[in-house]
């Protein structure tokens, strides 16, 4: 009996050590975070103004977040944002969202604003790459922001 007991104990806090090694989540310790470049201001938050039909987070599948771009220097034309969010065991990145914009001006009333995204738990970091052409150039620019496991 005392054998049995040993053994199942031992299990019992194997299983709960492992369990505890593998949970990472990807979280954000404080919300809004804000990451900046010369041209970007680029901010995850908490979903607001949620409506009923909008995506709701799934407990131990996915959160969802809200993300907003500033343009805080040249007016950009041609901007598309991408999100992509790793996976566990490979380094391909998957993407989440892709999106477009004619034109976002430096300081524009109207950012670019995702008001509801989902992000897997499993992720380990979140990358939002930025590619764009100043306006009157037809010259490529790209920014990534990577915001990693907190």
């Amino acid at each position: 009996m005392r054998k049995f007991l040993f053994l199942f104990s031992f299990a019992m806090m194997v299983f709960a050590f492992s369990t505890a090694i593998n949970a990472h989540a990807l979280t954000f310790d404080q919300l809004p975070a804000t990451q900046k470049s010369d041209q970007w201001t680029v901010e995850i938050d908490k979903v607001k103004n949620s409506h009923p039909d909008d995506m709701k987070p799934k407990k131990g599948v996915y959160q969802t977040y809200g993300l907003t771009i500033q343009n805080t220097k040249n007016d950009a034309s041609d901007v598309k944002v991408e999100l992509f969010r790793d996976e566990e065991n490979t380094t391909t990145k998957y993407g989440i969202v892709k999106t477009d914009r004619e034109t976002i001006s430096k300081n524009d009333e109207y950012p670019f604003h995702f008001a509801n995204f989902p992000l897997s738990e499993k992720a380990n970091e979140l990358e939002v790459v930025i590619t764009w052409k100043e306006q009157g150039s037809d010259r490529n620019y790209q920014e990534r922001f990577t915001f990693p496991q907190k």
